[in-house]
């Protein structure tokens, strides 16, 4: 069954894909970029493109329809698949993005929504205002393409709307990961992933894997292999930029962040974001 590691853009998802596959499939916990070829994105176009033209990957409502027909299909190998997705945990015209009988688990990556609009202002080279109107647009849908090749559109909505979809989802098991304490709480955070997975997969906790895994993909391990190797991931700038001295606290607005403050108060409240 698939496990899904989604997050909201920009939050840690990349950080968390590397070590996981850097655990699960390097040699030893050592880790390079071909091994995220391990977890893919959804949806994919390719087995998408089996259910219907790839001319309308971008109505999303069309691409609604086959999302549990794809997972079904990617299910039908009978082995535990994890699969990486920014979408919310969206319902489209009675159209679930996923359920209990197709997904086993879920790790949710979050992030505080100031450092995430920092982040993605570097990563898409737009203003901080620019940012802000991201993640609090209720209808945020990421429409990508690759060359001549369009790519399935994905619901991202607002940082709130997609924090809570998947929060409070009670029918898939689930951990919460605050990308905050993957920085000040590592081998912890991440050692609960590898007990999470182990409590539902096969997975075995291995702490010298563990150690190895964590060292192969701290921040700068992994810019140095963006200077040496190159990561295009579509952004403006270098993919592994600031890491954790991105601090909206000396680099955000102070309008911006009181428009963070005000948008996502509640949230940011539930979560520890004060």
């Amino acid at each position: 069954m698939i496990i899904w590691l989604p997050s909201y853009p920009k939050s840690g998802n990349t950080w968390v894909r590397a070590f996981v596959t850097a655990y699960l499939y390097g040699q030893n916990g050592q880790f390079n970029f071909k091994l995220l070829n391990k977890i893919g994105e959804f949806p994919d176009h390719t087995i998408l493109g089996r259910f219907m033209d790839s001319k309308n990957f971008h109505n999303l409502g069309e691409v609604s329809k086959h999302w549990i027909k794809v997972q079904e299909l990617i299910n039908s190998n009978n082995k535990n698949t994890f699969l990486k997705t920014h979408s919310s945990l969206c319902n489209i015209n009675g159209n679930l993005f996923t359920n209990s009988e197709t997904a086993l688990a879920f790790i949710y990556v979050v992030r505080d929504p100031r450092n995430v609009a920092l982040s993605m202002s570097n990563h898409f080279g737009i203003t901080q205002e620019k940012s802000f109107d991201i993640i609090s647009n209720e209808r945020y849908i990421i429409y990508p393409s690759v060359g001549n090749q369009i790519i399935p559109s994905t619901l991202v909505g607002s940082w709130s709307n997609h924090c809570s979809s998947w929060k409070n989802c009670k029918s898939i098991n689930k951990i919460i990961i605050k990308y905050e304490d993957l920085i000040n709480n590592t081998e912890s955070t991440f050692g609960k992933i590898i007990n999470f997975l182990a409590k539902y997969t096969e997975v075995k906790y291995d702490e010298e894997k563990l150690i190895n895994s964590i060292n192969s993909t701290k921040f700068d391990n992994l810019k140095k292999l963006e200077d040496k190797h190159g990561f295009n991931m579509g952004q403006k700038n270098k993919f592994f930029h600031l890491g954790e001295k991105n601090d909206w606290k000396t680099l955000l607005d102070t309008k911006i962040s009181s428009k963070i403050n005000n948008k996502f108060k509640i949230e940011m409240k539930e979560l520890g974001y004060n």
